[in-house]
């Protein structure tokens, strides 16, 4: 039987003429001598039916199929690590083995990291260049490493395994659980060097860094308003499309914000944490206290762009600005009035009523509204003063905790 000769060298097999002509590798078999010749003549048989890509060997095509199945069977006896390939395996051993003193150094230039591989250095390389070469099918960002690549695949696809065991929440990401985990240990190792807020996370730190630094890149579409923070605007868009989200579970009042319904709880509740420095009047909200110390300094921020008034309250302002565009949407189902003000019309209500809720604490007479009962007491400080009162005393009669010192001290 003739011998059959090799397809590149044309020298015939035999038992000592088993070697690559290429590359010296000597074989034992003539199947493992042409496999190896494939390789480099790059003849390419087997081509995986999912993504086309080719394969010299049948064993590398089904190590291939087992990525896209998913399946690793190569695990690390030292940390449980499991891999698909068994060279995978091996270079992640080398890391083990040589921990500390590695194997095959390859040290980035740019930042000094050392790595035991050169795969592991490559994809490092890449972040600082800022070559990206894994992109997403469904929206087009693209990544610089596979696996931040199969993450943001499972933010499309809703997939979130890692699960919080305190509250139950779930993370697309390992490493946002742990921040997550940091928040319910009260860790927050990120600290603002402006202010002085510390935060969980250092993407929470840097979006706090933009508010000191008036930075608002998320725009609203429809007026224009900016924000600082991405989720301030998607709070925002619900207020346009009337979208309440937070509902208070002992009224059922609902609320486009979360903070406004801890306030409205805490309104329930009567507490007020906040103290006014002043005058130490509490208040239930950040914004009511601000707008309290705004009176004391005689500040009015909002100002009419028709007549020129200014007011204290962003309220006042859009209450007057109704008042020039006679818009009355707060109308009396008895008598039919109408009112720009919804306290306004309450009031009116009470008077239909006979409801009076503000007593005067000097004579026990009683007035539907409160400024009614601010000229009246106004009355008694005039008769008092007529009567010889004695200028910078506190009247008797007015208790110092119902009335602010502007009512009770005559100047």
């Amino acid at each position: 039987m003739e011998k059959r000769p090799c397809d590149v060298s044309m020298k015939p097999f035999s038992r000592r003429n088993r070697e690559c002509y290429i590359s010296g590798n000597p074989f034992t078999h003539e199947r493992n001598l042409k496999r190896h010749m494939d390789m480099h003549v790059i003849v390419k048989h087997h081509e995986c039916d999912i993504c086309g890509k080719s394969f010299t060997q049948k064993s590398h095509l089904e190590a291939h199929m087992d990525i896209h199945a998913g399946v690793k069977k190569y695990e690390c006896i030292i940390c449980g690590k499991t891999f698909t390939a068994k060279g995978s395996l091996k270079r992640h051993m080398d890391v083990h083995v040589h921990a500390g003193i590695k194997k095959h150094e390859c040290t980035c230039t740019i930042c000094g990291r050392a790595f035991a591989c050169k795969s592991a250095f490559t994809v490092h390389w890449d972040t600082h260049v800022g070559k990206k070469n894994h992109q997403c099918c469904i929206c087009g960002r693209a990544f610089t490493r596979k696996g931040h690549l199969e993450s943001h695949i499972d933010v499309h696809a809703g997939i979130k395994n890692h699960e919080c065991d305190i509250c139950g929440r779930a993370f697309t990401r390992m490493r946002h659980l742990k921040q997550h985990l940091d928040m319910h240990g009260g860790v927050k190792n990120y600290k603002c060097d402006i202010c002085g807020k510390a935060c969980a996370q250092k993407e929470n730190l840097k979006r706090h860094m933009e508010v000191h630094a008036g930075i608002k890149n998320h725009k609203c579409d429809i007026c224009g308003r900016a924000f600082a923070q991405k989720i301030e605007l998607k709070r925002h868009f619900d207020v346009h499309a009337g979208i309440k989200r937070h509902e208070c579970d002992i009224c059922g009042k609902a609320f486009s914000h979360k903070g406004y319904l801890k306030h409205h709880v805490n309104m329930h509740a009567g507490i007020k944490s906040l103290e006014c420095d002043i005058c130490g009047k509490a208040f239930n909200q950040k914004q009511k206290l601000r707008y309290h110390v705004d009176m004391h300094a005689g500040i009015k921020r909002f100002e009419c762009d028709i007549c020129g008034v200014a007011f204290i309250q962003k309220d006042e302002l859009r209450y007057h600005m109704d008042l020039h565009a006679d818009i009355q949407n707060y109308e009396c189902d008895i008598c039919g009035k109408a009112f720009t003000r919804k306290g306004t019309l309450k009031h009116h209500v009470d008077m239909h009523a006979d409801i009076k809720n503000y007593e005067c604490d000097i004579c026990g007479k009683a007035f539907t509204r409160k400024g009614t009962l601010k000229h009246h007491v106004d009355m008694h400080v005039d008769q008092w003063r007529r009567q010889g009162g004695i200028i910078g005393v506190r009247y008797p009669p007015f208790p110092s905790s119902k009335y602010p010192p502007s009512y009770v001290y005559f100047h």
